[in-house]
């Protein structure tokens, strides 16, 4: 004769396993929030396999859901996971997808063109891929940027933390200061970033009316060599200010 109690243990954990199924199902299709929609304000949202409409500020984006923002749109979106922040950037197209791999929640960012700032809070249980036409960069905590040009180029710009960017020829890490460029037919090699583009960098993900949150500076130094480098800083915009005595 079976156990009663093992029984009820069996039909505990079946209970447990369904409640934890629907937790994790309720989880990847309530993707992301629609918190702010700037300058023009025209977003388009498409579900998969459906008809598309604006989207309004306080939508909640589901998984499969495509977003197409117009030549002057800004979008600023907020997953409701772990509370990381997406700016969808003017003439970006990307699709939001969800799945679980191992017990990790794994959230796919596919951007199709355009580009995307995102400021990623590492979150156990969770993480955050971009997909485009030349690789996927894969992250865990950090800001970055990424492009992708209407030949599938991608452009790959880490502002804070680190990025690992792969596809078929090989991947690479990306440092803060570092960017990769490259197709998919080539395989990507991490370089430095100029000061010109980290500012770009820093204005893609400007705040809610735009202004950028911080800039870079370039400090040479000179070693006892004599040999000088050049060193890139990274500096609140509030700190930028207090030197230079504006309010």
């Amino acid at each position: 004769m079976i156990n009663r109690a093992k029984l009820a243990g069996v039909a505990l954990a079946g209970c447990l396993g369904a409640l934890g199924a629907g937790r994790a199902q309720a989880q990847q299709a309530d993707v992301a929030l629609v918190y702010r929609l700037l300058q023009e304000g025209r977003m388009l949202v498409i579900p998969r396999g459906g008809q598309g409409g604006p989207a309004q500020i306080g939508q909640r984006l589901h998984n499969g859901d495509q977003l197409a923002t117009s030549e002057n749109t800004r979008a600023a979106l907020r997953f409701t996971d772990d509370g990381s922040i997406l700016r969808v950037n003017p003439s970006s197209r990307v699709r939001l997808t969800s799945g679980d791999e191992r017990g990790v929640v794994v959230r796919t960012l596919e951007l199709e063109f355009g580009e995307l700032w995102t400021r990623v809070n590492h979150h156990e249980g969770t993480t955050l891929r971009v997909r485009t036409p030349a690789g996927v960069a894969a992250v865990k905590g950090t800001e970055f940027v990424v492009r992708v040009d209407e030949h599938g180029v991608t452009t790959v710009l880490t502002l804070e933390g680190v990025v690992e960017f792969f596809n078929q020829r090989g991947r690479v890490d990306l440092p803060a200061g570092s960017k990769v460029t490259v197709d998919s037919a080539s395989a990507p090699r991490a370089q430095p970033a100029t000061a010109a583009e980290l500012r770009q960098g820093e204005a893609a993900g400007g705040g809610e009316g735009g202004e950028v949150q911080a800039t870079w500076v370039e400090v040479l130094l000179r070693d006892a060599a004599g040999q000088t480098r050049t060193l890139m800083l990274r500096v609140p915009a509030d700190a930028v200010r207090r030197v230079e005595g504006r309010p």
